[in-house]
Parts: C-alpha cells; structure tokens; sequence
C-alpha cells in the first residue's frame, strides 16, 4: 500500500539565510521550508535522497504564497555520480513538470497544494524550479518550497539491513533519533500544513 516515503537533502543551488533546503525534511506547523537566494539566477535545484528505493505515485508540494515558481520539473535516478555535481543530469531521467498559478486571484494570500500523479522507480529525487511569477510582494524574486510529500512504495523487499540503513540515513543529517516527534508524518497522503494558512487544491499528472 502506497505509503509516505522518507527522505533526507543532499543538495540544493541555494538558499536564504535561515531557510535552508533542509527544513523540507520536517513537517511542522511551525517550519517554514525552503527559499531559494534573493535576487538568484533560474533554474534553482532540489536533490532529494529518499530512504529507500522506492516506486513514487504521487508527489505532494505546498507552495509559499508569493514566492512562486512559474514551473517546477521533475527528475528521477537510482544513484547519484561519484562526486556530485549540481546540475549534472546524466544520471537523471525526467518525469515532467507541473505550472503553478501565479495566486493573483486570492491576493497572494493562498498557499497552493498541488498533488502530482506520477509512476517511476529510483531513490533520488530532483526538482528544478524555474522563474518566478512577478507580483509586489515577491520584491527579491524568490522562489520557494513550503513543504513536500512523496507517496509510494518500496521498490526492494525490507530487511533488517535495510531498515537500519534507512535509520542511519535519517540520524546522519538529521542529527537526532528518527523516534522524534517532528519526524512524524499525517495520514498517508496528507501534509501537515503549516498554519494558519488557506490552500488551494489541484491535481495534475506529470
């Protein structure tokens, strides 16, 4: 059964000061997720390592009110290149993308929650995300990443080896034991969404 995958950061383009790509990696009401530099060059990138090889189903993503990306791709791989270099993409296949709404309609007071179908197999994870909608809020031209969620199911049968790697992945960047209450996911297939906040739902395949 298609379940909430965990997985750990390895790597971003950038971030403003105290919005780290890492806050992704929690799901508290009180995290406020990933900003990419003020005034930064497009594209912007994300590589997600999840815990385990897994077939994704679905993506989750929760987007900042005003610090929007036009567009968001998506690429998969089984492993990364030895030394890792951002942008390199031989080892990743494209999934596609998904456009989100530039939210003139609610005033730039509405937090997007788009849900993205999608069927592929592998452990690493990019997102790409290109220029951002203009409005006067967004006076830096920002994009940013409020939360994220992927749904599927492991690729490999579980052992105990398996489990403890998955364990050990999350303790070496998180820092604490994986028994800590921020860790805890909502339902499967639900985000717990920082508050207070208005979402706008929307589905879309990749």
């Amino acid at each position: 059964m298609p379940h909430k995958i965990g997985f750990v950061v390895v790597s971003s383009s950038g971030h403003e000061d105290g919005f780290s790509a890492r806050e992704l990696m929690i799901h508290a009401p009180t995290v406020s997720g990933w900003r990419s530099p003020r005034f930064c060059q497009f594209p912007q990138e994300i590589v997600l390592q999840m815990v385990e090889r897994c077939r994704i189903r679905k993506l989750q993503l929760l987007a900042h009110q005003y610090m929007i990306s036009s567009k968001i791709e998506f690429y998969i791989s089984e492993s990364l290149p030895e030394y890792f270099v951002p942008y390199q993409a031989e080892r990743f296949r494209r999934l596609g993308y998904v456009s989100l709404c530039d939210n003139e309609k609610t005033g730039c007071k509405a937090r997007e929650l788009k849900s993205v179908y999608v069927d592929a197999v592998g452990q690493f994870l990019k997102l790409i995300f290109h220029q951002n909608h203009v409005n006067k809020y967004n006076v830096y031209n920002q994009v940013a990443l409020v939360a994220i969620n992927i749904i599927g199911d492991p690729a490999d049968f579980s052992d105990d080896s398996n489990i403890t790697s998955r364990e050990k992945l999350i303790d070496h960047y998180l820092g604490h034991n994986t028994e800590d209450p921020a860790l805890e996911g909502s339902c499967a297939g639900c985000l717990r969404l920082p508050a207070p906040s208005l979402v706008l739902c929307c589905e879309q395949t990749a």
